[in-house]
């Protein structure tokens, strides 16, 4: 069985034996076929283009956990089975990932979590989870292959989130893992290059050096001190 990949292994963190998966963008199937070898039996998983369908479709029936495993050619959450209670999307942009999400809200009832890899656009997929009445219990920041990338958990219950709470992740501010720091502190140098390049116009260097000016405030304040 191929080796799953930090951030995808971070998921797995958050799914309980009895947990009823779906995997949105399933692309290769690396995650329903873990969870399958790892005793999970309710697992849907999603693809919404032919060629990639047609791969995850393959792999599936190559690892043999077809009986565990409903895959589908489906937009989003359109095909997905009453019975999932966790919904997983890894893989794609935060913006993407709202959409999925604000399009197939109608599904969203029954679902008790919602486990989310964004790649971008954090903030905006943490107003969009907020809205949709969902609550952010749990964040991680995983770095792999030099990149960093945000894991966030959520449950159905309303928890307003907004400012800063959007910007950097509720949980992420509190725990300030290493590897949060890590990238806050690249993504505070990276704007004070920015900052140094000729021909800015004074409003958007006004927003650079308050961005700025909060990065170094939340990175150089304490909080939890967990390790990653």
């Amino acid at each position: 069985m191929e080796k799953l990949p930090l951030r995808l292994l971070a998921v797995t963190e958050y799914i309980d034996h009895g947990d009823k998966i779906a995997d949105i963008g399933s692309d290769h199937g690396l995650l329903p076929i873990y969870l399958a070898a790892h005793g999970h039996g309710d697992i849907y998983a999603s693809d919404n283009k032919k060629g990639p369908y047609n791969r995850l479709q393959a792999r599936i029936l190559t690892s043999g956990f077809q009986d565990k495993i409903e895959v589908q050619l489906a937009d989003g959450l359109d095909k997905l089975p009453s019975k999932i209670d966790t919904i997983v999307i890894a893989g794609m942009g935060g913006d993407l990932i709202a959409s999925i999400l604000s399009l197939g809200q109608d599904h969203l009832d029954h679902i008790k979590k919602l486990i989310l890899v964004p790649h971008g656009a954090e903030p905006e997929l943490r107003k969009v989870i907020s809205y949709l009445g969902f609550s952010i219990q749990d964040e991680q920041v995983i770095e792999e292959d030099d990149k960093f990338y945000e894991v966030i958990y959520a449950t159905n219950e309303p928890c307003f989130v907004c400012g800063i709470d959007s910007t950097f992740g509720p949980v992420n501010i509190r725990k300030k893992t290493p590897t949060f720091i890590k990238k806050w502190t690249e993504e505070h140098s990276k704007l004070e290059n920015i900052l140094q390049q000729p021909g800015i116009p004074e409003q958007r260097k006004n927003e650079l050096n308050g961005l700025k000016k909060l990065i170094y405030d939340v990175i150089t304040t304490k909080g939890d001190q967990q390790d990653d």
